[in-house]
């Protein structure tokens, strides 16, 4: 819960010292009248708070509106306008916007229309606009629950200022995106209106609330509605509202390509709503995800038709079952059996939900997404006299599940919890992965925060921590003599957890894949000869390999020197950390511990010049640490290498020393042994 805690602290007080500096008194004020770009914008030619911005928004604006016509939908509209300050920037000018559209036409629908653009240039002293054609919007389906439009905006180069505006009407009134006022370039100007009908009670959340500005007041909708049907007599009538105004100017930019963030929207300036009740009548108030008890409930009812109803399903495959099951199997080998009864007869088909509909036809299919399969897997383990439970969360590159404003619409998937009744506790899963290994899940699962829906458990309980379920580790031996220019020698290895996990889902195990971490393989390469490879798995321990060979190793020579790298296998070669500034968190996929112990043995006939030294290298409050102990004695050299990474998330302040730690560490990974030949 610690993790948890640091990352929920980070996101309340986020870009607090970067916005101080950043933050300041923009370049220019954009005239906020849509089509009416003004003679400094389209002047400008760098923006002074960030000049390696290749473009920048001048504005975005946005206005949501629910509107009543025998039944309510939401419309959004955008405006935005960007200056394009470098070459690079012209790709802003092409412009994709994903809108849910599913194919099965009973369904609600988004739609996407009124869409117009244009570009300006300064020719000659004169404004000159184009206007976007027809032809160059298109919608295109990515898959079968949503279509992107697509357009781009013409007569796009350096200096070119473009203006676009398209609408989005939706079905699904109650879900309203979240509004980003922070973007991946300076944001001049952001302002998000919205008037929501009283009837609607929403949680409301700001992420970075120093820097958004709010403004209320009351409001109404006009509404209409046919009585006796679509032949009836139309009523017109008022319902009251509150409208809502939230305003940002001058935030920088916040970088998308940053490595190790998990989800880089999370740590946007941003606004949110959640859907807590609705109250139709003074007296009539329904209660939706005021409390997470209550999004408990949402799901748990038999009546929710696709996931409910789904927690009381009949085992499709129960001849199957019971020809697998055997009374004499323990705890774990009915779990893994039962996901092996599954995967007989289902395959994943890559997608994670929250939700199945038609578990039928997804039987008769063959294959399903995660919660399809995950529904028939918690019904195959109750017929091995099992207990298990949905466990729901927000997919790591879908963003940190909000722990004090509950929210149905931020789930998006969910594994299976099995419960222990001898060791009292649970065992996680999920039907997405290749092997069954107990505790180990998927990365994209591995979150600090879940929700157990398991009546057994009490409200502080219900939330778990499945990124910390397994010990990764992995541990290796070498034993080594030099001869002549070669290293001959055999190494071991035993890996566990995820590093287990990860060494099964690559089945090349071959000699260009046995060195453990891939990124070291380059420094190898055409030096190194694997014979005896030879690869152990654990039938009913799919978190454990143990993995050997015999190598012969090519060292780096002069007339009268030998240059040896104690480690052989290097366990880290490049730094990922180049950045000058880091703005978002760093996010490891897990915590790990790697250890090494190699002893080597040096010839007769050279004297040893130049060792390593030994060294401990530890970030602050030891959160990352690295143990380099060598030592001689005779002609024996001996090395016991440690690095801890215990914590996996680092903050923005943090950044500074993980960067200097990593470099010291490359060069431990990299110091050679010189002899010198008598």
């Amino acid at each position: 819960m610690r993790k948890l805690f640091i990352l929920c602290a980070f996101l309340l007080q986020f870009l607090s010292p970067v916005h101080s500096q950043q933050a300041t008194t923009a370049t220019i004020e954009p005239n906020l009248k849509y089509g009416k770009p003004s003679k400094e914008e389209l002047s400008l030619t760098s923006y002074a708070p960030d000049t390696t911005a290749t473009a920048i928004y001048l504005f975005h604006q946005g206005q949501s509106d629910f509107v009543y016509h025998d039944g309510f939908q939401l419309t959004t509209e955008h405006w935005v306008r960007i200056k394009i300050l470098k070459p690079q920037g012209v790709s802003y000018a092409d412009v994709s916007v994903p809108y849910y559209s599913p194919t099965d036409k009973d369904e609600g629908q988004e739609r996407a229309s009124d869409i117009e653009g244009c570009s300006y240039n300064m020719e000659n002293g004169k404004c000159i606009k184009t206007s976007m054609k027809r032809e160059s919007i298109s919608f295109e389906r990515i898959n079968n629950l949503y279509k992107m439009l697509k357009f781009s905006l013409p007569a796009v180069k350096e200096g070119t200022v473009i203006e676009y505006h398209y609408k989005l009407y939706s079905d699904y009134f109650s879900h309203i995106d979240n509004w980003m006022m922070q973007e991946e370039l300076p944001m001049l100007y952001n302002q998000y209106k919205i008037t929501i009908p009283h009837v609607f009670i929403y949680n409301i959340e700001l992420r970075g609330k120093d820097y958004i500005q709010v403004k209320q007041r009351d409001s109404s909708i006009h509404a209409t509605e046919r009585e006796g049907g679509s032949a009836g007599v139309s009523k017109d009538f008022t319902v009251s509202a509150q409208e809502t105004t939230f305003t940002s100017r001058n935030l920088p930019a916040i970088r998308q390509d940053e490595p190790y963030c998990w989800c880089p929207e999370d740590y946007k300036v941003q606004v949110s709503f959640d859907l807590q009740g609705t109250q139709f009548t003074p007296n009539e108030y329904k209660p939706y995800s005021q409390k997470w008890e209550d999004v408990d409930n949402q799901l748990l009812k038999p009546e929710n038709t696709q996931f409910g109803k789904y927690l009381s399903f009949t085992n499709p495959f129960r001849p199957e079952t019971k020809q697998a099951y055997n009374s004499e199997m323990s705890f774990e080998e009915k779990i893994i059996c039962a996901f092996q009864v599954l995967k007989k007869k289902m395959a994943w088909n890559g997608r994670y939900q929250l939700y199945s509909k038609e578990l039928e036809k997804v039987i008769s299919k063959g294959n399903g997404s995660n919660a399809d399969l995950n529904f028939i897997l918690i019904s195959i383990l109750k017929d091995f006299g099992l207990e298990a439970y949905p466990v729901v969360m927000s997919r790591r590159s879908s963003g940190i599940l909000p722990y004090h404003f509950p929210s149905l619409q931020k789930l998006n998937t969910f594994i299976v919890a099995v419960y222990d009744i001898n060791k009292q506790k649970y065992v996680f899963l999920d039907s997405s992965m290749d092997v069954p290994a107990l505790n180990i899940l998927p990365l994209e699962l591995s979150v600090n925060k879940a929700r157990i829906l398991s009546p057994k458990e009490t409200e502080e309980k219900k939330w778990v921590d499945v990124m910390a379920l397994a010990d990764n580790k992995s541990f290796m031996k070498i034993e080594a003599r030099l001869e002549g220019n070669q290293v001959k020698g055999h190494r071991s290895t035993i890996l566990y957890g995820q590093e287990a996990v990860e060494y099964q889902a690559n089945e090349k195990h071959k000699q260009d894949s046995i060195v453990s971490n891939p990124e070291s393989n380059g420094s190898l390469k055409n030096k190194l000869t694997v014979t005896n490879l030879k690869v152990k798995k654990q039938e009913n321990d799919r978190a454990l390999i143990e993995e050997e060979f015999d190598f012969v190793l090519q060292t780096d020579r002069t007339d009268d020197h030998l240059y040896i790298n104690p480690m052989l296998f290097p366990h880290l070669k490049s730094n990922p950390f180049i950045q000058t500034e880091r703005v978002l968190p760093i996010e490891f996929p897990y915590p790990y511990k790697f250890t090494m112990l190699a002893t080597l043995t040096l010839p007769e006939g050279y004297e040893v010049e130049e060792t390593p030294q030994p060294q401990v290298i530890r970030t602050q409050g030891d959160g990352l640490q690295c143990k380099y102990m060598i030592q001689r004695q005779g002609n024996t050299i001996s090395l016991n290498y440690i690095f801890y990474l215990k914590e996996p998330i680092f903050l923005t302040e943090q950044y500074k020393q993980l960067q200097e730690l990593w470099t010291k560490v490359i060069e431990k990974n990299n110091a050679l042994i010189v002899l010198k030949k008598l």
